[in-house]
């Protein structure tokens, strides 16, 4: 199973198409599409942005009648940054394609972007040849494009467009960023390097009017100006202090009767009008970018024939018009959804997969919850609903009435725990997770406070939105420090940050992880570094598990390999359960798993660094029954469906966990010695998650693994050296610049 995403005409396609008032182009836009590309795996997703003229009576009759057209439709005209925003957002297919509904670039050229796509690019975008646009928009553009790229400097694909094929994941990104400034063909770049141009076809708007005005074109061209370079408010500082010189020199040329009156108060009248321009781009500068905070929600859905998040809903009936059956698209059906207890498991990513497997094994089928359809446990699952796994409402009703579901589960992520909370007390399930173990488990800072109330090794940190307050209350701290998101996970927006001079660019970077838009800034620990894998079963700690963890380098701390036994101080391995039985109690979390990140200081205390009601993911739990003999995922399972948990433990065995990573982007060209390493007696498992010809991205995140390893032996020092043995058996080729070049 792999992660990264073959070309369009592989994977599937997604056309996204924004609309506002284009009652006339609609039908027709759609049969152009259709007949181009419906040989691909498509969909088609109509974004009415407020229309008033009945374009969404027609796309509504659309979606009756093809099932392949999804669409949603906004409360009022928000904008087109916030169409493509929301077309970008639920798109279904691993590709989109963004074409504007006055069908002014041909369907046909689509098939140029495509094969540009296909050669390994993230980004296509079309620059047009011959241009059908009245000759004031076609040397705006030029105009704009020439300061943009030659006087100001910022890097933007030259002449593209809107019409883009681009990686959904991609675009997803940038989207989720809510940077101040949302200019999409200035953050490609910033984002990836594999992005090109190629030439296409343009004709003239034969329906409707253009919604594109001077307006729009110059408000669009200074968010960019702004946004993405410096240069801009440079000049504009620059020209305020040399305003101000000569205003003092022609205030004295006045005084002396060297400058006459008329000409005193036309140089007075200039100055002002320069220093007012200067004042505009300044107050623009600060409004896109000083601010340092996330763009507001850009967009309020009234009405979706699929369902969506709950935040981006105004009304809590935005889904009253998805028509009949459609409430389940993206369910995989079975022969029989009865037969069999079925779990609900939050989430498909990679860490996700051993908790699959092992349900299956026990006689369960489970139904993956995730929005990707890429989702690698996809294709483990019995069924699939594609909602995200914020928005526990849309998943009860994707499964309503379903009388065969016996548990849920959050494997190896917390963003899913509040839904579990909700689920379990919408089904009526055994033992719902209390809502203080959810708040100690997504937000960081309700963990630390929780810590500080039970009187457990502690360390100082702040929290809360990034600004001044924040700055100001984290200069306080000892340096050097962690910026993290409350509310992120997998070392998702952790940054180190070595003086108070890189908070700001620490709490930029941070909070584009970060959903509720809060950082926590923490004293840096430094020490050994420890994972806790536990059960609970009605208030009692029944097992816990600790492996020594070692991280990645500054700037990321990804965690590279997990050891067990981990060997901790006999004073910090007998005090462990009474902190970890504490800290149940006070949450009141009666039965379930938990995981939780620590580190053992030089000081000699152990800190509790976050926790998380659920599971550990990334083979933790199969490393621990390959070294202790218990079953942690059996018994997670048997404890959220109310069965009996049974554990066996033994003395442990030396068992590491080895994560596959790269340094490096680029193409698999090839892998070399997996079945080899499979062959190895220490070996136990070897899962990948990347395959040949497929695209991996530095190991900046967890889940930009490329896979893992189990490896068990007699001794430490044995399974060390098997370590060593698989690093240098298991080889990824890696493209770059047409020479494959192998990983360290």
């Amino acid at each position: 199973m792999s992660w990264s995403i073959p070309g369009p005409t592989r994977s599937g396609l997604t056309v996204v198409v924004p609309c506002f008032n284009e009652v006339d182009n609609v039908e027709p836009s759609y049969r152009e599409i259709v007949a181009e590309l419906g040989n691909l795996p498509l969909e088609l997703l109509y974004v009415d942005d407020g229309s008033t003229d009945g374009t969404l009576d027609v796309i509504r009759a659309l979606a009756h009648a093809d099932p392949r057209v999804r669409y949603v439709s906004f409360t009022r005209n928000f904008g087109f940054e916030a169409a493509f925003s929301a077309g970008y957002r639920y798109a279904g297919k691993p590709w989109l394609l963004h074409i504007d509904a006055d069908q002014q670039f041909p369907a046909a050229e689509a098939g140029k972007l495509i094969t540009a796509a296909e050669a390994g690019n993230d980004a296509v975008f079309g620059v047009r040849t011959n241009r059908q646009d009245p000759l004031p928009r076609r040397w705006g553009t030029a105009a704009f494009h020439f300061l943009g790229r030659r006087v100001l400097r910022i890097e933007i694909p030259p002449g593209a467009t809107a019409f883009r094929l681009v990686r959904t994941e991609l675009a997803r990104k940038i989207v989720d960023l809510r940077l101040g400034t949302p200019y999409f063909l200035a953050t490609v770049p910033r984002l990836t390097s594999r992005y090109t141009t190629v030439q296409v076809a343009h004709r003239a708007r034969e329906r409707g009017e253009s919604k594109v005005g001077f307006g729009f074109l110059s408000s669009h061209a200074i968010e960019l100006f702004v946004g993405f370079t410096r240069r801009l408010t440079t000049v504009a500082s620059t020209t305020a202090m040399l305003t101000a010189g000569i205003s003092i020199l022609a205030g004295i040329a006045a005084a002396t009767g060297l400058l006459g009156l008329t000409a005193a108060s036309a140089l007075t009248f200039v100055l002002f009008s320069v220093l007012l321009t200067v004042l505009a781009l300044t107050v623009r500068y600060l409004v896109v970018v000083g601010a340092g905070q996330p763009r507001p929600r850009q967009f309020y859905i009234r009405e979706a024939n699929f369902p969506v998040d709950e935040d981006d809903r105004l009304y809590a009936s935005a889904m009253a018009e998805i028509h009949p059956g459609e409430r389940q698209a993206g369910v995989k059906k079975t022969e029989d959804t009865a037969a069999a207890r079925s779990l609900v498991i939050l989430g498909g990513a990679d860490g996700s997969v051993s908790t699959y497997h092992r349900a299956r094994e026990l006689g369960f089928r489970t139904i993956c919850v995730d929005v990707r359809a890429s989702a690698p446990a996809v294709a483990l699952a019995d069924e699939f609903v594609q909602v995200s796994v914020r928005a526990p409402e849309q998943i009860a009703a994707a499964l309503e009435g379903r009388d065969d579901i016996a548990g849920v589960l959050c494997p190896a992520s917390d963003v899913g725990l509040p839904a579990l909370a909700w689920l379990t007390r919408h089904w009526n399930l055994p033992d719902p997770l209390p809502e203080a173990a959810v708040a100690a488990s997504v937000d960081k800072s309700v963990f630390r406070e929780l810590c500080d109330r039970l009187r457990l090794p502690t360390y100082r940190s702040v929290g809360g939105k990034p600004g001044p307050d924040l700055a100001l209350a984290a200069q306080q701290l000892r340096f050097p420090t962690l910026v993290k998101p409350v509310d992120s996970s997998g070392s998702r927006g952790v940054i180190s940050c070595a003086s108070p001079g890189g908070l700001t660019s620490a709490f930029s970077d941070s909070l584009a992880f970060s959903p509720s838009g809060k950082l926590v800034v923490e004293e840096h620990l430094d020490g050994s570094h420890y994972t806790i894998e536990a059960l609970v079963v009605d208030g009692r700690i029944v097992f816990h598990a600790v492996t020594r963890r070692t991280l990645t380098p500054p700037p990321f701390f990804v965690t590279a390999s997990h050891l067990l036994p981990a060997g901790l101080p006999p004073v910090v391995d007998r005090a462990l359960p009474v902190m970890l039985a504490a800290l149940c109690g006070e949450l009141g979390y009666r039965t379930g798993p938990l995981t939780l990140d620590a580190v053992l200081g030089r000081d000699g205390k152990f800190y509790l660094i976050e926790m998380g009601a659920r599971m550990g993911g990334n083979g933790l739990a199969e490393a621990i029954e390959h070294s202790t003999g218990v079953d942690l995922i059996a018994a997670g399972i048997a404890a959220a469906t109310g069965d009996e948990v049974v554990l066996s433990p033994r003395d442990p065995r030396p068992t590491l966990i080895h994560i596959l990573a790269s340094d490096r982007g680029g193409r698999i060209v090839r892998i070399e010695g997996a079945d080899e390493v499979r062959a190895m007696p220490a070996v136990h498992n070897l899962e990948l998650f990347a395959e040949q010809d497929s695209y991996v991205k530095p190991y900046e995140q967890a889940g930009y693994k490329m896979g893992y390893a189990v490896l068990s032996a007699p001794t430490v020092p044995e399974v060390l050296a098997a370590e060593d043995e698989l690093r240098g058996t298991l080889k990824f080729l890696l493209d770059e610049q047409g020479m494959a070049v192998p990983l360290p």
